[in-house]
């Protein structure tokens, strides 16, 4: 019976080992996983949404909608927590929404400064799309990525749903600014067909 513990022995210490290395592999793989998952925060007042993970902390900020051609401007704030110098910005959209942006596709980023990227989204039909920015940093042999999506709802007249206060507000502003144009312009061709009223007069009138 002792030759058979003493057998015994190395073999449930050798299986325990080894039990408790798998059982630290797998703690290890959902802590890396876990830190590359982003933390998504969504404030709808303010119109923001942040992404952060480990690589990259994104902010995406949508502004007011012109009421001139109804464009949309995104702001995206990149704060890298690595050095990449090679890093690609891309704007995932439907083929509904057309990009227009101010800045190039792949910048140089350092770590902890914080960048300003801006882009104008032109909506082509009503409906509820995604407005995603992906970053991707490319390294030699792999490469570190982060994402931040906003959501827009757009009515058949391809005005974001719900109006904005600022939206409402400047088109206010445009009817009052009319109102003043076709005053002004009325006054004005009043007073100049006076005067060609008065020429015309003196022209028409015979010498004798």
């Amino acid at each position: 019976m002792k030759i058979i513990s003493f057998l015994l022995l190395p073999i449930i210490l050798l299986t325990s080992t080894l039990y408790s290395f798998a059982q630290e592999v797998v703690v290890d793989e959902d802590v890396a996983e876990s830190e590359s998952k982003p933390v998504v925060v969504e404030n709808t007042e303010k119109k923001t949404v942040t992404s952060t993970n480990k690589y990259f902390e994104l902010e995406l900020i949508r502004g007011t909608q012109s009421p001139l051609n109804k464009s949309i401007p995104f702001t995206l704030y990149i704060t890298p927590k690595i050095d990449s110098e090679r890093t690609q910005i891309l704007w995932e959209l439907p083929s509904t929404l057309e990009a227009r942006t101010s800045h190039r596709e792949f910048v140089n980023l350092q770590k902890d400064q914080t960048y300003k990227f801006n882009v104008s989204i032109k909506p082509q039909r009503e409906g509820s799309y995604d407005v995603t920015a992906n970053v991707i940093a490319w390294e030699y042999n792999t490469n570190y990525t982060n994402s931040v999506s906003s959501t827009i709802t757009l009515s058949n007249n391809l005005v974001v749903q719900p109006v904005d206060s600022e939206y409402s507000v400047s088109i206010m502003l445009m009817f009052v600014i009319g109102l003043i144009i076709l005053a002004v312009g009325g006054f004005l061709v009043y007073k100049s067909s006076d005067k060609v009223v008065k020429r015309l007069k003196i022209w028409l009138t015979p010498p004798y």
